[in-house]
């Protein structure tokens, strides 16, 4: 397993270039996914942790692709949200959506902020591919 062979992906989030980090780095068969929130593609973020959590998971699904991975190959998730008692209920629905059959190891904790006062949820995760 040659593991010096770097794929990344952005994108076009305001803060990549800022901070100096990739979206998505795919190394050997793994592929790991930056934090990402609602907006972190440039697009508008929407109110509500239900619509920030789908939007977030699309955003990810979306960015996998560009790199051959699928949903399917997800192992980690992680989340952070801003209110968990509020919370967890509705992003744990949203989750179950998406997550339901696959299973992966999943950790959601509660943080006191993220970088931009409209976020409530940002999500990161780790990826092996089944080839």
């Amino acid at each position: 397993m040659d593991l010096s062979q770097r794929q990344k992906v952005g994108s076009g989030g305001p803060y990549e270039d800022l901070v100096g980090y990739s979206r998505v780095l795919v190394t050997g068969p793994f592929a790991y996914v930056a934090g990402t929130t609602a907006g972190s593609d440039g697009s508008a973020i929407p109110p509500g942790i239900v619509a920030q959590t789908r939007q977030t998971v699309e955003i990810i699904r979306q960015k996998l692709a560009q790199v051959s991975y699928t949903l399917d190959d997800v192992v980690r998730v992680r989340m952070f949200v801003i209110d968990i008692k509020r919370d967890w209920e509705q992003v744990a629905c949203v989750m179950n959506e998406y997550f339901a059959e696959i299973k992966p190891v999943m950790t959601m904790v509660q943080v006191a902020a993220l970088i931009d006062e409209q976020m409530l949820i940002e999500v990161e995760m780790d990826a092996v591919a089944k080839r």
